[in-house]
């Protein structure tokens, strides 16, 4: 499955998120990624206020990729060959990134407020421990708004920290989903059931963004037109599909040609 840059606003558990990722930059030998250490950096995590039970949080990471049989586990144990470094930025106002906008900032263009948002950068990088010049990396932005709801509110802390922990692992799943890695068995991936089969992850990242090609149809097929000269095959229809925690958006571009 292959992502391309999307931003979009929808209600989900946690409030209405925006989302928007850039591709892939840098290299890994995938088949050389076995064992995964995750790891947090401490770099503005004050800004949600004292204290956040950092070993808890990549615990609970950890076993969301885990799910998805991504081979990922917490610090602590050797033999890694690989770690996965989430990095939080400071939560910034500014325009909302490229790309589909609902819901997002001012909506008169001339008003200062257009089209801005506070927004929370989450940084993952996956770097090789034998070869550290290895590493690939990638930025997902959320829209920070039903965050900064909670910080400083007691009452809230749990939700809070829950919040972050699915921007956390949302974000690293895109990095592990776009560099299309084999998810061979982790010690913490769901356990197969009777039969063989594989039991479905209960952890779902916040969007999940699939592109299909669709099948091209058959009045588009090469041929020859009226004249006898080749018939040039039309280019084939893109399928965007929003996995959102609910009922799935499907974006078709394209026209119909009958």
């Amino acid at each position: 499955m292959r992502r391309i840059a999307l931003v979009t606003a929808l209600n989900l558990a946690a409030g209405c998120t925006a989302l928007a990722g850039e591709e892939l930059s840098g290299h890994v030998d995938k088949a050389a990624v076995r064992n995964i250490e995750v790891i947090l950096a401490e770099d503005n995590l004050d800004q949600f206020g004292p204290s956040l039970p950092e070993a808890s949080m990549v615990a609970q990471i950890v076993k969301n990729l885990a799910e998805w049989n991504y081979p990922v586990q917490r610090p602590g144990k050797e033999g890694f060959s690989h770690t996965l470094k989430a990095q939080l930025g400071r939560i910034t106002h500014q325009g909302t990134p490229t790309g589909f906008s609902f819901n997002m900032g001012n909506s008169d263009p001339r008003a200062q407020e257009f089209q801005k948002a506070d927004v929370l950068t989450i940084r993952c990088s996956l770097t090789s421990n034998k070869n550290p010049h290895e590493q690939v990396m990638s930025a997902t932005e959320f829209s920070a708004n039903p965050i900064k709801r909670l910080v400083g509110k007691p009452e809230a802390r749990e939700q809070l920290v829950q919040s972050l922990i699915d921007h956390i692992s949302s974000a690293c799943y895109n990095l592990l989903d776009d560099l299309e890695l084999d998810q061979s068995s982790s010690p913490d991936a769901p356990a197969a059931a009777a039969g063989g089969s594989v039991k479905k992850p209960r952890w779902m990242p916040a969007v999940r963004i699939e592109v299909q090609n669709e099948p091209e149809p058959a009045s588009n097929k090469t041929g020859e037109n009226a004249k006898g000269n080749p018939q040039t095959t039309e280019e084939p229809r893109k399928k965007v599909i929003i996995q959102n925690q609910g009922t799935p958006v499907i974006l078709k571009f394209g026209y119909e040609r009958m």
